[in-house]
């Protein structure tokens, strides 16, 4: 084959993966429309408020705008919940009475200055995604936030925990963290001594079910593990928290579902009382509502457990 028509065959492979997306875009715009207007269609989800009752995608965003805090709780590898979380994103940019500002549970905070290099231009995309560890499903499902906060000014916070000081106490327990000496980590967490509530939501369901020992772990450094992310996540939000304006947060579902996790360690934290908004997302055989993801939420996206992934 010449290069020029291997050029072409390229092209248009690219016309028709954007083709696809486009339609894939459009049928989940539509749902949301069609959920507002009463329109009949075949939905890719559905919303509903944390009593079961199912809301529109509108009503969803109206309420957000009257939050301190959003944690949109998200199923890594959906591409309709990271779709959603840039809708949304873009929906309240669109209000001009609304200041936001974005992190996320997939940067670490010892990634922050990578991250304010790129967002200031210091950087280009080719550079900052070589600097800086990304997830696997970056440059399909956080890159278009990331590139959205680049080009509307946005502040992007890395919230969570370095991965090595999670690994320690995952290892080690969370007592080990006391021992560090060294001032240039210190500023990288949530204050020491950190004390876990075993009983707090999330928690208290791994401790029951012994989770982490059907998968050759001990659930009790797991959960320690995972209260160090959480505590480090609630303790960054509210070190960046915006006066009268919007911290928007994503993160995996469990670290804020049932208002457990960030949540518990955003109210042990701060002084005031925070409104804060959470949405969760579940995966489903079909969209009609479990009563058991009652209150899981304040919102609960549910989406067909068959629906597109991007890994």
């Amino acid at each position: 084959m010449s290069h020029r028509n291997e050029y072409f065959c390229i092209q248009i492979a690219k016309m028709k993966r954007s083709l696809l997306l486009n339609i894939l875009f459009l049928l989940i715009g539509f749902n949301g429309y069609a959920q507002d207007s009463g329109i009949s269609y075949k939905p890719t989800h559905k919303i509903y408020s944390s009593n079961g009752k199912e809301v529109g995608y509108f009503k969803m965003l109206e309420s957000l705008k009257s939050a301190d805090i959003i944690l949109f709780g998200e199923l890594h590898n959906s591409s309709i919940i990271h779709w959603l979380q840039l809708q949304t994103t873009l929906d309240l940019l669109k209000d001009t009475a609304v200041s936001l500002k974005m992190g996320a549970e997939m940067y670490s905070t010892n990634q922050q200055n990578d991250i304010d290099e790129y967002l200031s231009g210091i950087t280009n995309d080719k550079g900052f995604e070589k600097n800086t560890k990304q997830w696997n499903n970056y440059k399909t499902d956080y890159k278009p936030l990331m590139k959205l906060a680049k080009e509307k000014g946005i502040s992007f916070i890395a919230c969570n925990s370095p991965k090595e000081l999670s690994t320690i106490v995952f290892r080690k327990g969370i007592d080990s963290l006391n021992l560090i000496k060294d001032d240039s980590i210190l500023p990288l967490i949530a204050p020491l001594p950190l004390k876990v509530d075993y009983n707090a939501p999330g928690y208290k369901e791994l401790m029951e079910t012994d989770f982490g020992s059907s998968h050759k772990m001990d659930t009790k450094l797991l959960v320690e593990a995972q209260a160090l992310k959480d505590a480090t996540m609630a303790h960054s939000i509210l070190n960046n928290i915006i006066l009268d304006g919007i911290f928007l947060h994503f993160n995996g579902d469990f670290h804020s579902k049932d208002r457990g996790g960030i949540v518990h360690w955003l109210n042990y934290y701060s002084a005031k009382k925070l409104d804060i908004s959470t949405i969760s997302s579940v995966e489903s055989s079909s969209l009609d509502f479990n009563k058991e993801w009652k209150k899981q939420g304040d919102f609960i996206i549910v989406i067909l457990d068959k629906g597109l992934k991007s890994y």
